[in-house]
């Protein structure tokens, strides 16, 4: 099946997103289709991301690395990226016990999150108090803050340690008020910071190039080229749940921005979806479930953020808010994940309607009083049953005909619902647990 796909995805440039709050599983997906890929690329977020791998040889955890990094011939950190160079240099060398060599390139104009912008984070979400978002606090927010205040520090900035040290003091100046009684409150200890930085700096400087330069010449030479999202769509910094949503844009035209290489060149867009819906930190979620429903859907599922560890609110599959986020990226396709953790409940639903004071909604209702308010109505399913590693090896090797009856129904009410097709549909958490479905 994997020899099919990738036929049919040669020389193509494929984008791939998650629809939903995150933790759909991009990173098994990306990391399924990397195998044909030229090169995989990162163009938003940061460490605050996190996507896990599982191959015979264990599972991996990226969090800055892009998950297609076991597999495809080059690794790209575009410069829409907020880059830890502590934790990339941490990652790199971890992943290098795996993977003998990994030529990344890392874009000049990524910005650089400090043990400053760290600190920051939180004590930003200290000051929110009732208003606090759940940050995963890894120093995002703040960095993308700089970014767009043009104080910010960029790659490239890390060899030249004077300019290093100018912008970490103007920094320092701007966010004073909350640095004041912090350890950065320090004259020297600022400086030391930028000293680390700056040896991290000239360490990684070999890495560096004009990467939006690099990926044109890529696409011009008909390489085959695979963008990986970092969050979910509904994360997204100007159509999410604002302000519950990550600092960055986290839908297809981020791939512009946060690259230089034009939507326009993307041939297929791929929505990651996870079977059900999960969600990590503060801000409403219709199809949440009660707590005892929860616990368990979240303990079969193991739902627990692989950045921060934080239980993830679990819920059903909310088909009004794939319709919008199909929309706003455009969507070619669908990759279904988790059908293997849903099916072992007894009873299975999908929310597909939305009714707010009587009236049924059109759209997702922008308000997050209204979202908050809203009544969802579900239709149900049979449970397919727990499919066992046996049985998913013969489905693989059969095809999609092959798969369970109940479970066959419940895909064709989402292809049917979102106007969509399944094609990708994860089985299992390990790379060959994958059905690619022939249309």
């Amino acid at each position: 099946m994997v020899a099919s796909f990738d036929a049919q995805l040669a020389c193509m440039i494929t984008l791939v997103l998650g629809l939903q709050f995150g933790d759909e599983g991009k990173g098994k997906i990306v990391d399924y289709l990397s195998e044909s890929s030229d090169a995989v690329i990162k163009f938003n977020g940061g460490s605050n991301a996190g996507h896990t791998v599982v191959t015979d040889e264990g599972k991996f955890k990226f969090h800055l690395v892009p998950s297609g990094a076991l597999r495809a011939g080059e690794v790209i950190l575009g410069n829409g990226m907020t880059i830890d160079p502590f934790l990339l240099d941490q990652e790199m060398n971890n992943l290098s016990k795996f993977k003998e060599k990994i030529n990344v390139k890392i874009s000049k104009s990524a910005h650089v999150v400090t043990p400053m912008h760290r600190y920051l984070d939180q004590a930003e979400e200290t000051a929110r108090g009732s208003l606090s978002i759940g940050t995963t606090a890894q120093g995002i927010g703040p960095t993308y803050e700089d970014k767009y205040a043009r104080t910010g520090i960029r790659i490239a900035d890390l060899s030249n340690r004077g300019l290093l040290e100018e912008k970490i003091e103007l920094i320092y100046r701007m966010k004073r008020s909350l640095l004041e009684n912090s350890e950065y409150a320090s004259e020297q200890n600022r400086r030391a910071m930028a000293e680390k930085l700056y040896e991290i700096g000239l360490k990684l400087k070999h890495l560096t190039c004009d990467t939006e330069i690099y990926l044109n010449d890529l696409a011009n030479k008909g390489k085959n080229l695979l963008f990986e999202g970092s969050h979910g769509s509904m994360l997204d910094v100007d159509f999410g749940t604002y302000p519950f949503v990550t600092s960055s844009n986290t839908t297809s035209g981020a791939v512009s921005t946060g690259s230089g290489l034009s939507l326009r060149r993307v041939d297929r867009i791929v929505g990651v979806v996870k079977s059900y819906m999960s969600r990590v930190g503060f801000g409403p979620f219709p199809t949440e479930l009660p707590a005892a429903e929860g616990d368990r859907l979240r303990t079969i599922g193991n739902e627990y953020g692989t950045t921060t560890g934080r239980p993830r609110r679990v819920g059903w599959l909310d088909l009004v808010l794939l319709k919008y986020t199909i929309m706003i990226n455009d969507v070619d396709s669908i990759a279904l994940t988790r059908v293997d953790t849903l099916g072992k409940l007894e009873r299975i639903k999908i929310g597909y309607e939305y009714v707010l004071d009587g009236k049924t909604l059109d759209s997702l209702p922008k308000s997050n009083e209204d979202l908050a308010r809203v009544s969802v109505k579900y239709r149900d399913f049979k449970s397919w049953g727990d499919l066992g590693d046996d049985r998913i090896r013969e489905i693989i090797g059969k095809g999609f005909d092959n798969l369970p009856a109940e479970l066959k129904e419940y895909i064709d009410f989402i292809e049917q619902k979102l106007g969509k097709d399944v094609d990708i549909i994860s089985l299992g958490e390990k790379r060959s647990m994958t059905l690619f479905r022939k249309q």
